[in-house]
């Protein structure tokens, strides 16, 4: 900027016929000014930095302002001052550089019963939102009023919009449920507005279904403000009445042969405790594993041929249906 000042200072000399010698330069003003476009800046002169009777002659990219102890500068490009104070001309200069504000434009939305990610496209901007995150986008899950605000380089913009919500229908279905044979079929339904359409793979267009048979179903509801969403669900059944089988007898006699009392299971369990006792009510045997199996010995020695009581006690695994058994096993050496 020093180099630039002093062809300035040459020209002007040139310009207005003086010598070098009688143009100074000043340096009160900042080679560089930045404002935002479309704002402008105040350039003016206190007294203590120029004689308050001197005279000003100010030359801008866009004209030339005589009789002015101050001005406002809005564009782009170097702004030239001449001071006289009777004695002696002074030079000043400072360019005046602009950044863009920045564009944004935020549009009202709605808000269509599930999480809804609002995103900015300029990703130099600086953000700020007014619920504390600072990214260039949020997740929005209630309706209100929300403001943004975009800073390039210490110039500001602040938006507004607002989120509405909406009559809609999204399902939101597991993705597999187990039905028992012995049950009527599963009923499967959606909360869904009035102005909302629902239409079923079955060819049903009512908020509920009857899930009479295992496969997929899906359905799609149609709204609009939210459009289409679609979710389906697998639909498997199973055996909930699972038998199961316990022994009345065995022979821990190392034979290989019917060593071991367990019961068999045909159905998984989430829950399991099998306990035997013998006559006196003693626990002889006692497990919480399904696929532990009783030896017929206690804390490690053999116990008499007799006749023992067990008690099982279960829940299924999917319907959480208790199950208790009690009953006797004899066993015999």
């Amino acid at each position: 900027m020093v180099k630039i000042q002093y062809i300035l200072l040459f020209l002007f000399a040139v310009l207005y016929r003086t010598s070098i010698a009688q143009v100074r330069s000043l340096n009160l003003l900042a080679d560089t000014t930045v404002v935002c476009a479309g704002d402008s800046a105040l350039i003016k002169f206190t007294e203590d930095q120029v004689n308050k009777t001197a005279t000003y002659t100010w030359q801008t990219p866009k004209s030339i302002i005589v009789h002015s102890k101050q001005i406002y500068i809005k564009h782009k490009g170097i702004h030239i001052v001449k001071i006289n104070d009777g004695k002696k001309q002074y030079l000043d200069t400072t360019y005046l550089k602009l950044n863009e504000k920045p564009r944004l434009k935020m549009r009202d939305t709605v808000l269509c019963g599930g999480p809804l990610i609002i995103a900015v496209k300029n990703k130099a901007y600086k953000y700020a939102w007014n619920t504390g995150e600072t990214g260039d986008q949020i997740k929005i899950e209630k309706p209100g009023t929300y403001w943004i605000k975009a800073n390039n380089r210490g110039c500001y913009h602040t938006d507004t919009f607002k989120v509405v919500l909406a009559n809609a229908a999204v399902p939101n279905f597991p993705k597999e449920i187990m039905v028992c044979e012995n049950e009527p079929g599963k009923v499967l339904s959606v909360k869904a507005p009035a102005d909302v359409k629902l239409f079923w793979n079955t060819g049903a267009n009512t908020s509920a279904i009857n899930a009479t048979k295992e496969g997929v179903y899906w359905v799609k509801s149609t709204s609009k403000n939210c459009g289409i969403k679609t979710d389906s669900v697998t639909i498997k059944y199973k055996n909930c009445d699972c038998d199961i089988f316990i022994p009345n007898s065995f022979t821990p006699n190392d034979d290989d042969r019917n060593d071991l009392f367990s019961p068999v299971f045909q159905c998984e369990y989430n829950y399991f405790l099998l306990t035997v006792m013998d006559r006196w009510g003693n626990t002889v045997y006692t497990s919480n594993n399904i696929n532990g199996k009783w030896d017929g010995k206690f804390k490690g020695n053999p116990c008499p041929d007799d006749v023992y009581v067990y008690r099982l006690d279960a829940i299924q695994k999917g319907n959480d249906k208790k199950i208790t058994r009690n009953g006797h096993i004899s066993l015999f050496r």
